[in-house]
């Protein structure tokens, strides 16, 4: 009998012992656990939260991918424009043109090879230029300089007027035509463009535009200074668009073929 009861006794210190090690492995186990997810939420959102704000931030940069890309493409279009001039060096109005260009060919069957400095302008570089003929430094600096109309009058604007070199020679003032200006003027004069300054500004021909179609020089200016001659190439489409376009068109082709196979 006290065999027995030391025995029950024996298996109740043993399984309480083995319960006392379980708790003390499952209590440190949840220490550990406890620690971890504290620190990891310390780090970085919870993952639901992490989760909602990624798709937010894909759903933004999609939304705003097109017009980024169009925005730079207009800034790029821009700077491009900017650069590059509405007509070609020496140009003139197409309505003047044949006779502009028959007057050089007789200087040149003459044995004058002009020298034409300046055609159309744009409004920006007639400005620039009558600034500087208002201001005595700028005068100083560009002697070959004479006075010159305010942007919006100018015949240069208008691709209606020529500056020719050679025409006068001797200081300000004081100039005299020479033998190969005589030449020059007669030649223009023949062809329609007036020497309309005389030594005041002997390089300056022009033609009239209300002879050759425009109410006034106004209209003239307008239609050159807007319509331009000079394109910018068109940029290629990106890859994606044409394959896209690509798939849209053989989709599309799809339904016919199959009437078609019917008939």
């Amino acid at each position: 009998m006290h065999t027995n009861e030391q025995g029950q006794c024996a298996l109740l210190r043993l399984s309480m012992a083995q319960g006392f090690r379980v708790f003390i492995i499952a209590a440190f186990s949840l220490g550990l656990a406890t620690q971890s997810a504290a620190a990891a939420s310390h780090k970085r959102p919870t993952p639901a939260r992490a989760t909602a704000t990624t798709r937010a931030v894909s759903a933004s940069r999609a939304r705003c991918a097109p017009c980024e890309g169009k925005k730079q493409y207009a800034k790029s279009t821009g700077r491009l424009a900017k650069k590059v001039p509405c007509h070609p060096q020496g140009y003139v109005d197409p309505k003047i043109a044949k006779n502009y260009q028959k007057a050089i060919r007789d200087l040149k069957r003459d044995g004058i090879k002009p020298q034409v400095t300046s055609a159309w302008r744009s409004s920006a570089e007639q400005a620039r230029l009558h600034r500087c003929s208002q201001d005595r430094n700028c005068r100083r600096r560009n002697p070959g300089l004479y006075y010159a109309l305010p942007s919006g009058q100018s015949l240069h604007e208008a691709a209606f007027a020529v500056d020719i070199s050679g025409v006068a020679s001797g200081p300000k003032g004081r100039k005299q035509v020479t033998p190969r200006g005589r030449r020059i003027i007669s030649v223009m004069r023949k062809n329609g463009f007036k020497w309309r300054y005389g030594l005041k500004d002997p390089a300056h021909f022009e033609a009239d535009p209300t002879r050759k179609g425009y109410r006034n020089v106004q209209q003239a200016i307008h239609k050159n200074q807007t319509t331009c001659t000079v394109k910018l190439a068109k940029t290629p489409k990106p890859a994606a668009h044409t394959q896209a376009a690509r798939r849209t068109a053989a989709s599309k082709q799809i339904p016919s073929r199959r009437r078609n196979s019917k008939a």
